[in-house]
Order: C-alpha cells, then structure tokens, then sequence
C-alpha cells in the first residue's frame, strides 16, 4: 500500500507540474499571440514632439496612445498586431524625409514594440496576419513576423502591389525603364519564387479580389486618363470596367483617371477612386456597367462584408477627418476629428 501511496502521490506530482509547464507554455504564447479584435489606427499630431500612433475601438471609441512617434500603422486582419514605422533620427532630420527609419511590430494591447526590419516601410498585410509587405530601400520585400526577410522586386519602379485572399501571392506593378509609362502586373509566391508577367501594357495599383485582379492602366498617349480594368489570376479575360474620366477632367488637371481600392466580396462592385493630386476621391463603382456613385472623402479601405468604407479627408493645414462611409445611404459617421492622418482598420 506504501508503495502504491508513493507511485500515486509522484504521479500526482507530475500530473501538476506538466499542467504548470502546460499553463506556463499558454501564458507564453498569449503574451507571443496577444488576443485579437476589431480596431482602428491612426497617427495623432504628425511632425510634432507629440507625435504618436493611436488605437481605438473600430467605431472610433475608446482611443488611446499605443506608441510614440509611429507613423504609417496598419493593423493585422486578425486585430494582434499593430506594423508601424518610426524615424531613427531627431525631428528636425525626419521632417526633411532623408532619415534613417525602421520597421516595428508592436501588440494592439500595447507592450514593448520590437524592430522587424530597418531601412523598411510602408507595411500592408497578408489576409492571414503572417506576412507583411513593405518597401525597403525602394525594393519591395515580403518578411514574416519573426523579420525574415526576401526581396520580391528588386526594381525601384514599383506602383502597387496586393496579396491574393489566401495570403499566398502577390501581384506587383513594375515599370519598364527607359518608356514614358509602360508598366507590368507580375504575379510571385509571398514566400518567394519565379515570377509570371501577367501582363505587358501600362498598368498600375492591382487589387487582388476573390476571382479577379483589377488594375489601372494609363492609355496608349499615356495622357492622365487611367481606366480601370479586370483580368483573371492567370491571365484571361483582360477587360475594361469603366470608360475615360468625367469629361474634360483630365485636361483640366483635376483628376488623374480611376483607380481601383478594395473589392466588395461578391465582386459586383469596387472601392475606387478618382484620382488627384491629394487622394483618390472616394467613389463605389458598379463593374458591370462601369457606373459609379461618390461617396465623400478619399477612399481607403473597405469592411470585411463590403458594407462601409473608411475615408479620410481634410486640407494639408487640417482639421483632418477618418469617417465610415456605410455605401447603401451615404451615411456619415465620424471615427475621429483634428490632427489625425493615415488610419487603418481591420473592421
């Protein structure tokens, strides 16, 4: 019985300590894989000692300083992580925009934030939270959140790039030297790989949807009169969706054409924009008649169902706005108000 006692009391013993490592293990990862949830950032008080990213509740409520200094944050789709840059330098040598700068990762529940690539910015996310692309020294790379990093183009001329929904892909633009705005869609694997010309025209800012990728394409005089168009992954069925620009707009110099921004998930209609020299003036485009209605402010992002769209919009000199735009009625509701720039949601 002594014996029995003995084996059963070790046996409870370890029963406890596996449950501790076990426990000790979970706290880890949590603190590793902070929870996730629905948020809006934004960057408060830019070129000032005061500047800093914000984070909110997704409806704008609740916001709260998340890091100081942090610029251009993006918010992973599963609401764990927050990718933001930040000048290495004094603000006097930031504000001339030749400074050192550096790719940072910090919780959305705050913590200490750590550097995933220097010399790297403006990060936007693959739909599965585990990949960020980003520009460094005007090459666009693909780094995982441990900060191993591969170059996906090396080129200095790209404009535009989007992941497939899987995560799996990117498409790129990228342009051909030596031509006044001949540009190509590329398709390569997120993790690296050969490449696949997509197409060979003049064609920029590709969004990958859930059946197609559209893309802006300049015309052949290269006049600022970008049309938008549609193409398959694997390369049929290039088609246009809408027709020039509102009449006599680009001569005029006030729009520069459309260009598309998020794709509803039916792909019945887009985000778009109509392109000028502050943004792209938010517009929903139906791609089946190329008909379009705006919306106010700059387009940025869209909801998950394809429902809202966040816009911001405001004056070099401010007040600056962030809004959701709910596309059925036009209706308004502001997120945040003043000196606000560069939001990002996962909504």
């Amino acid at each position: 019985m002594c014996g029995g006692n003995a084996v059963r009391m070790r046996l409870a013993l370890l029963a406890v300590l596996v449950l501790a490592a076990a426990a000790s293990a979970s706290c880890a990862q949590q603190q590793e894989q902070p929870p996730g949830s629905r948020f809006l950032v934004y960057t408060r008080h830019l070129n000032s000692n005061r500047q800093a990213l914000w984070i909110a509740r997704v409806d704008g409520t609740q916001p709260r300083p998340l890091v100081p200094q942090g610029i251009f944050g993006a918010v992973s789709p599963d609401g764990r992580w927050v990718a933001y840059d930040k000048c290495l330098a004094s603000r006097k040598r930031c504000q001339t925009g030749n400074a050192p700068v550096a790719l940072f990762l910090v919780a959305t529940s705050g913590g200490k934030p750590r550097t995933l690539a220097r010399a790297t910015s403006y990060p936007s996310w693959s739909p599965r939270s585990d990949r960020i692309v980003a520009v460094r020294k005007n090459a666009l790379v693909s780094l995982d959140l441990n900060g191993r990093l591969h170059v996906v183009e090396r080129s200095p001329a790209t404009a535009g790039w989007s992941f497939s929904p899987d995560g799996s892909w990117i498409v790129y633009a990228k342009a051909r030297q030596h031509t006044k705005c001949a540009s190509d869609l590329f398709v390569v694997r997120a993790s690296g790989g050969e490449e696949r010309r997509l197409t060979r025209g003049r064609d920029i800012f590709p969004v990958w949807g859930r059946h197609w990728i559209a893309f802006s394409r300049y015309p052949k005089t290269c006049a600022y009169a970008r049309r938008i168009w549609r193409i398959r992954p694997d390369g049929t069925q290039p088609q246009p969706i809408t027709g020039r620009p509102p009449s006599g707009s680009y001569t005029q110099g006030a729009y520069y054409g459309f260009d598309p921004i998020e794709w509803t998930p039916n792909e019945r209609a887009l985000l778009a924009g109509l392109a000028t020299e502050w943004g792209a003036e938010a517009i929903l485009l139906d791609v089946r008649t190329g008909a379009y209605r705006r919306l106010s402010g700059y387009a940025l992002y869209l909801t998950r169902d394809g429902s809202i769209a966040l816009v911001d919009s405001g004056g070099t000199e401010g007040p600056n706005t962030i809004a959701a735009v709910t596309l059925a009625n036009g209706h308004r509701h502001v997120l945040a108000h003043g000196d606000v720039a560069f939001p990002s949601w996962n909504r």
